[in-house]
């Protein structure tokens, strides 16, 4: 679809309207067709695709692609309609089709998939159950510097006509992880490709990455996340909706035999992962333990399906735990207990002498901090709540935890001792202060104008307005060309926009209440800001032209 094709076939009634009552008439030059688009869409969802590690130097790509796939794919758009679906300075804006219905009793669920240079592999599935905006957080792990609570290594082997000698990949403990991990290819080995063909090739190039448990930058990195919404359990069948996850670990590991991706093996690979032994059994309520059980599964990273393979027990291995299994096809692996959820809900009530404007996270977690359901909120203060949903029902006493989110980087606000989630019904969490900011109430205006047509469209999609001054940046949905949020006082901003799949920026400005401030366009968006004494407000006016809108 064309660029605002779709807006000037919603005005059609009004344009058609026009051209009868000036039929014999040119119409004048000065009249433009002014479009609202905020019907056009639901559910605007803002993919922010961040370095899993905060403290690394190395910056997400400036652009590469999203693969959308999944039950409800065929509904799902950019925003301003299309399916460009190409990351830009590491934010996709995506919406539903106005066709689309998301309900609690009717989800829409699509899967996401970004293969990346230098990083890992990611996988998420979105499931939609309303209308409202959602910006979820997507950490990319890069090999070379990796998120706390993980370790990697980029191994290269030589193989003879695709038939592998005995190779071993290990990862070793480091300062955040504690546990190692084994990779171990028995000599002999084929290597196969996707259709189970043998690889003619003498280079084999081996990135593994294994996640630990005991860290909260690891488990938001977890390909696939904790709440399967597709996965197949051990009797073949669907698991039901609400069923969650307790890792033990997992190893996402990718192996390119020359420039072909490695599927299969002729023979079993065997994977051996070290298991943290401060880690409670969600099954016996008590610290894992040799001869626990654990039910091993793969994800389809591409698919976002995980898949019950076997159950392993729990070794002694020297002063470790760990589990080892055979393997005979490449994904991601996991050892993870599994429950359904109960039926209940818990509301969050948070307790602040302050009001905070950000992105925040409340997460019901295990004892070990592992998220077993998250909200997302963008303001704190006395009374505001969360509701959270998908407790599960086995996973022993649970406690919930406030935090502050860049990014990948989790600072935490504050949280509950442990207690029984089904049935509880709510909690109290009380928030410890933060140093005061002087936030300012700003209104941005934005009009999309057309450059080949007189079409005026008063966009609905998402703002990424990034304090240069911190470094912090701030996501809101506009509607119709409008929308409202606190802003720090005195900082700098840029303003980032991302409409029908081309990216639009402007170049930093300050929040002035004294003056009037030019804001000079970098890619495309400009403006000024005024101050509104009355309100309070710094207004903001921006335009960014669409260069084509047949």
């Amino acid at each position: 679809m064309k660029l605002l094709s779709r807006f000037v076939f919603a005005a059609s009634f009004s344009l058609v309207s026009l051209l009868a009552i000036n039929a014999c008439k040119k119409p004048t030059d000065d009249i433009n067709l002014i479009v609202n688009t905020s019907t056009l869409s639901k559910a605007p969802t803002l993919l922010q695709f961040v370095n899993a590690n905060p403290t690394s130097n190395t910056a997400i790509p400036a652009s590469f692609a999203v693969t959308i796939s999944g039950a409800n794919a065929a509904l799902v758009q950019v925003d301003g309609g299309g399916t460009n679906f190409t990351a830009t300075n590491g934010i996709l804006p995506l919406s539903l089709t106005k066709s689309a219905n998301p309900s609690i009793a009717n989800p829409l669920t699509y899967h996401i998939y970004v293969n990346v240079p230098g990083f890992m592999p990611v996988s998420k599935t979105i499931v939609v159950t309303s209308n409202a905006a959602s910006a979820p957080v997507i950490p990319l792990v890069e090999y070379a510097s990796p998120a706390n609570g993980t370790a990697t290594v980029v191994q290269q082997s030589t193989v003879s006509a695709g038939t592998s000698s005995a190779v071993s990949i290990n990862t070793s403990a480091n300062t955040s992880t504690t546990e190692a991990s084994n990779v171990s290819i028995p000599s002999g080995t084929q290597l196969l490709d996707a259709n189970g063909s043998l690889i003619n090739s003498s280079q084999l190039k081996s990135s593994v990455v294994f996640f630990g448990t005991g860290n909260t930058s690891s488990y938001n990195a977890l390909p696939g996340g904790l709440n399967p919404s597709n996965a197949i359990g051990p009797n073949g069948q669907a698991l039901p909706a609400g069923t969650s996850f307790v890792t033990a670990g997992l190893l996402s590991i990718n192996m390119v035999a020359g420039s072909t991706a490695v599927k299969g093996f002729s023979k079993p690979v065997t994977l051996t992962m070290e298991i943290n032994s401060n880690l409670v059994n969600p099954q016996t309520k008590q610290q894992v333990a040799a001869g626990d059980a654990i039910p091993i599964w793969s994800l389809n990273e591409q698919t976002g399906q995980w898949k019950y393979e076997t159950t392993a027990n729990v070794i002694r291995k020297g002063n470790k735990l760990a589990v080892t299994f055979p393997i005979t096809h490449l994904s991601s692996w996991s050892a993870d207990w599994y429950g359904a959820s109960c039926s209940s809900t818990l509301t969050v009530n948070m307790h602040t002498a302050q009001q905070l404007n950000g992105d925040f996270l409340v997460s019901l977690t295990t004892a070990n901090e592992q998220p077993v359901s998250s909200a997302a909120v963008s303001q704190l203060k006395e009374g505001v709540q969360a509701v959270l949903s998908d407790i599960p029902a086995d996973a022993g006493d649970l406690k919930v935890v406030v935090y502050a989110r860049n990014g990948n980087s989790l600072t935490k606000l504050g949280e509950t001792p442990t207690f029984g989630a089904c049935g509880k019904g709510s909690v109290e969490v009380t928030l410890a202060t933060q140093p005061t900011v002087n936030y300012i109430k700003t209104m941005v205006n934005v009009v999309a104008k057309c450059s080949n047509q007189q079409v005026v469209a008063y966009p609905s999609t998402w703002l990424v307005l990034k304090n240069t001054t911190t470094g912090e940046s701030t996501n809101v949905y506009m509607t119709d060309g409008v929308a409202t949020t606190n802003l720090v006082d005195g900082n700098s901003y840029s303003i980032t926009t991302t409409y029908a799949g081309k990216t639009y920026n402007s170049s930093a400005f300050k929040l002035d209440k004294s003056a009037v401030v030019a804001i000079p366009a970098v890619n495309g968006l400009s403006g000024t800001t005024r101050y509104d004494a009355v309100s309070n407000t710094v207004v903001v006016d921006a335009t960014f032209v669409l260069t084509d809108c047949k």
